[in-house]
């Protein structure tokens, strides 16, 4: 849960609060300090229905976009270095990568 609750902190700092936050029922989303921390902000939560993708379709898209463009064709040397080049990827993609609907 600590790089997740990293990663809301940095959106949190760089970004208009939003009000609320939808996620799958990763334990990570579901862990006492990452609804703590939503709860301080103000931010309600809302979740998928396990088990069911559907809820959450561009970010189920994503995620296997990243897997068959960026990790799948990788070799990472540690935890740290996957980390650091997901985020590069993740910076990459919302920032420059060529999108055919805008």
């Amino acid at each position: 849960a600590k790089l997740i609750i990293k990663t809301l902190l940095q959106a949190l700092s760089r970004a208009s609060k939003p009000t609320f936050l939808h996620s799958d029922m990763g334990s990570q989303y579901t862990s006492i300090a990452y609804e703590g921390l939503l709860k301080r902000h103000l931010i309600r939560h809302s979740y998928s229905k396990q088990g069911y993708p559907y809820d959450n379709g561009p970010l189920e898209a994503f995620h296997s976009l990243l897997k068959r463009e960026f990790i799948f064709q990788t070799r990472f040397t540690s935890f740290e270095d996957l980390v650091l080049r997901v985020e590069n990827y993740i910076n990459w993609y919302n920032t420059e990568r060529i999108r055919i609907n805008g």
